[in-house]
């Protein structure tokens, strides 16, 4: 969850230098800095095969492909110099959870594999089949305890040693629940932003009503929704916190919602509580009256909800994508199109909730069947250069973008489409860059400078992260050994995926969801929320 994908300041690339202040000084051809440790010894005779695990989001522009993309050829190129020979495994996104596990128990996972999800971090360490890691860190990662050192200190770690090294989370101002509208279509309407979930659907109705877009009433989609658990861009979790549920435990796969309740000393998921089942419930009518499209549930890679976003038929969506990266896209078709973040939802209580990233990402593992753990943190080691990162993020200086007094632009249109085609579409969510997501926020100020030629650009990007300073929630970490989950949680989301999405579509919303929590029960949901509420116990919660 919770991702700040960056793009250039002329078309694509802007968000990439703009979501976060540069740290560190430009790029130097070779993708050095100032100070940094000297990457470029002799290579040696033999270079050792390191094999890395990368999402395939399927989004790949005509011509181009993870194999042939730019910033994978001068990766590859780099780290030559410091004798690695470099090849990216491609994993589908949406399954990459399933790929990972049957790598795993068949001895033929990449040298570099990485989850989000805890359970299966400690899963894998309980089982002896990953690399421990303090010492090799120590002897060959110093950049990495350096850069990463706010992530290191909360996770990666199994019975006091180190089995993963945790993505730092240079900017914490994201994460689950970042709502956007079309603020012009409200215009045209004379609405209002909605505060509750009661209000957008009224909003939604009227946007299906009214057609403030003019794109025909059979092509408007008032609620854009990706298919539910994996990993598409359309989510439930800013609609699911205005209903009352929390990330009051790991996100850990399944539906793209907040996890549960931890209530009366006891932790409910999500679809088991009153607030679960309301959310659900909503979405079921919504879908019924036509606000969601009828084949979200098999837009496979979010094709669908990707190019309605592109024609500009889309009022609402709950996805990580922030309001500037839908306006580059959406204006190419509609130029006055202006999409918005929005403010968490007002609960029953009153109160206001998002969620918000924690100092760590994705758990990045070394399989015990990699045969070249040290030439592995040396890798890691070299992408945690501050500038290597700023490349391997926003692309090559001088040819991606150029620096203007101090300020990373597209100094054309051309470098911008050149940007967008060869950088963005896999660089800009962090799928190279994986030892850091995103750069450190900037000033108001800094913001300003950056965009003087783009008035509302600085104001859209420091409102969204206000609303996480003043609402957002992390998770809670676990770390402790959950034995049932780690056998089990594959089932169990998998059969509320499909569940969730069943529920959804269906005629009779009681019956379907009925049916959900039974199914849920039989494959061990009680006790997995058993378990739970156990590990949360013995954290302090």
């Amino acid at each position: 969850m919770g991702n700040r994908w960056k793009k250039g300041v002329v078309g694509s690339l802007t968000l990439a230098l703009a979501f976060g202040a540069i740290a560190a000084g430009c790029a130097k051809s070779g993708g050095e800095t100032e100070g940094a440790p000297d990457n470029k010894a002799e290579e040696p005779a033999k270079p050792a095969k390191v094999r890395v695990m990368i999402y395939d989001r399927g989004n790949a522009p005509e011509g181009m492909s993870l194999k042939e993309a730019p910033l994978i050829k001068w990766a590859q190129e780099e780290v030559k110099k410091i004798g690695i020979d470099l090849e990216y495994v491609p994993v589908p996104r949406a399954s990459a959870g399933e790929k990972l596990n049957v790598w795993m128990a068949s001895g033929e996972a990449p040298d570099i594999v990485f989850t989000y999800d805890v359970v299966e971090f400690t899963k894998f360490a309980e089982q002896g089949g990953l690399w421990e890691l303090d010492d090799l860190l120590n002897k060959y990662g110093q950049q990495i305890l350096k850069n990463n050192k706010a992530a290191l200190d909360v996770a990666g770690m199994y019975k006091g040693k180190r089995y993963a090294i945790p993505m730092i989370r240079a900017n914490t101002y994201t994460g689950g629940g970042k709502m956007k509208i079309r603020k012009d279509w409200l215009d045209k309407l004379g609405l209002s932003v909605p505060t509750t979930t009661d209000e957008l659907y009224e909003v939604l109705k009227a946007f299906k009503e009214k057609d403030p877009g003019n794109v025909g009433k059979d092509n408007i989609v008032p609620w854009l929704l990706g298919p539910i658990g994996t990993g598409s861009k359309g989510f439930l979790y800013g609609v699911g916190f205005g209903f009352g549920l929390n990330m009051d435990a790991p996100a850990a796969g399944g539906p793209d919602m907040p996890t549960g309740i931890y209530r009366d000393g006891a932790f409910t998921s999500h679809i088991a509580t009153p607030e679960g089942k309301e959310l659900l419930r909503f979405v079921n009518k919504a879908y019924k009256d036509g606000l969601i499209s009828k084949e979200f549930a098999t837009d496979a890679n979010s094709q669908q909800l990707t190019q309605q976003i592109a024609t500009g038929v889309a009022g609402f969506v709950d996805n990580n994508d922030d309001p500037i990266t839908l306006n580059e896209t959406t204006r190419k078709a509609v130029p006055d199109a202006n999409w918005i973040m929005i403010e968490p939802f007002k609960r029953k209580d009153g109160t206001q909730v998002i969620g918000r990233a924690p100092s760590y990402g994705m758990f990045i593992m070394i399989p015990k069947t990699s045969k070249n753990p040290e030439a592995v943190v040396k890798y890691l080691n070299w992408m945690a250069d501050p500038a290597v990162i700023k490349t391997l993020q926003s692309g090559i200086e001088g040819v991606h973008y150029v620096i203007e007094n101090g300020i990373p632009k597209a100094k054309d249109q051309a470098m911008a489409d050149k940007a967008a085609k060869e950088v963005a579409w896999y660089a800009s969510p962090g799928d190279l860059s994986i030892i850091q997501q995103g750069q450190p926020p900037q000033t108001k100020e800094e913001l300003d400078k950056l965009y003087a030629d783009r008035p509302g650009y600085a104001d859209s990007i420091w409102n969204g992260w206000e609303i996480y300073r003043k609402f957002g929630k992390p998770e809670p970490l676990l770390t402790m050994q959950r034995p049932f989950a780690q056998k089990n949680s594959a089932a169990i989301f998998k059969q509320l995926n499909e569940s969730v999405s069943k529920a959804i579509i269906v005629d009779d919303f009681e019956k379907a969801y009925a049916e959900l929590v039974s199914n849920w029960e039989k494959v061990g949901g009680r006790e997995y929320d058993k378990e739970l509420t156990e590990a949360l116990k013995a954290a302090g919660k």
